[in-house]
């Protein structure tokens, strides 16, 4: 786990790492992708899709790609398309690092337009050039945001909201923007089989527990909800989230999570692993260190801190990302006991 933050950016963090956890949390099941003006899927321009904002056409096979969002930027750089805009990583956001770019991905040119994905300048994204703008896994995209980039160049954003879709449904909406579906279709097969070769690896993730939380001021907020795009990732690996905490009830701070006290620690032992994020060292060390949770066998046995990368990158576990992820998750998925 990362062990330093800038003050500066802690309320950034803090935003995000809750995302990581739960902005997908109200997030509904799977939406068909609607397009117009070409067969969908066949790389034909001009192409309409539609968007959160309204519908948009592409007119040519673009060749100068801005991304907003993470995801974004994974997809079109696993594409092959030619990236001139994109997010910074959040190590580099959070000041707990240098590089920009996303350990996934390969390094983009040196003469990138990065901008700071918890405010998006749009005046970088105008003198970046861009002929298209991708903004699905945008995470501070507003329709007065949208209207703005619209202007400078065909905006792809969610079709409907943000997280809702499954991982291969925006892998397939960036392939077909890019006008590439092929290669959407590679990737996807990537994340499929990366995921099964993981569950013939460790076939102690079959029906196995699992527990994913962070650590506020006294109170653990979970991840409860099975439509969360997190909660179905790990369903893909076979794992589900610990009934005895899912089944508590009550709302949580952000939607489809739980607030689980310090105080009620022994029900963690029964996962069969203990996932933790964090908004900053000092929680870590409060909730690592705190009378009740410390003396939970978990804690020695089954507990896995989630790197800030890694946690990013679960928010929205995009197929590019996934083989990648499933290795940094491989120590704490070991933990898991046969059932």
């Amino acid at each position: 786990m990362l062990r330093s933050a800038h003050t500066r950016t802690a309320s950034a963090m803090a935003a995000v790492l809750a995302g990581a956890l739960l902005l997908a949390g109200c997030a509904s099941g799977p939406t068909a992708p609607s397009t117009d003006g070409s067969t969908p899927g066949d790389g034909a321009f001009p192409l309409t899709l539609h968007n959160a904002y309204g519908d948009v056409t592409i007119t040519d096979k673009p060749e100068r790609i801005a991304a907003l969002g993470y995801a974004d930027v994974a997809l079109a750089s696993a594409m092959g398309a030619e990236v001139v805009l994109a997010p910074e990583s959040f190590t580099s956001v959070a000041g707990a690092g240098d590089d920009k770019n996303l350990p996934y991905i390969d390094p983009l040119p040196e003469d990138t337009t990065w901008v700071n994905p918890m405010s998006i300048n749009v005046e970088q994204v105008t003198s970046a050039k861009p002929d298209l703008i991708l903004a699905t896994a945008a995470f501070t995209l507003d329709e007065a945001m949208y209207q703005q980039l619209s202007d400078i160049a065909p905006v792809v954003t969610y079709e409907e909201g943000l997280y809702q879709a499954t991982s291969e449904e925006s892998a397939a909406r960036v392939g077909q923007a890019l006008g590439d579906p092929e290669a959407a279709a590679q990737l996807i097969q990537q994340a499929d089989d990366a995921i099964a070769k993981m569950k013939e690896e460790l076939p102690n993730l079959d029906g196995g527990t699992f527990l994913y939380g962070q650590a506020r001021d006294g109170v653990v907020v979970f991840l409860v909800d099975q439509e969360n795009v997190t909660a179905r990732f790990m369903q893909q690996l076979g794992l589900i989230s610990l009934p005895a905490i899912t089944d508590l009830g009550g709302q949580g701070s952000v939607p489809g999570s739980i607030d689980v006290s310090f105080e009620q620690a022994p029900l963690f032992n029964d996962a069969g692993v203990l996932f933790m994020t964090y908004q900053s060292d000092a929680l870590q060390e409060k909730f690592e260190s705190d009378p009740i949770v410390s003396q939970q066998p978990i804690m020695q046995q089954r507990y896995f801190p989630v790197g800030l990368e890694a946690a990013t990158a679960l928010q929205d576990p995009n197929v590019a990302a996934v083989p990648w992820l499933l290795e940094e998750l491989r120590p704490g998925l070991e933990l898991i006991p046969a059932t």
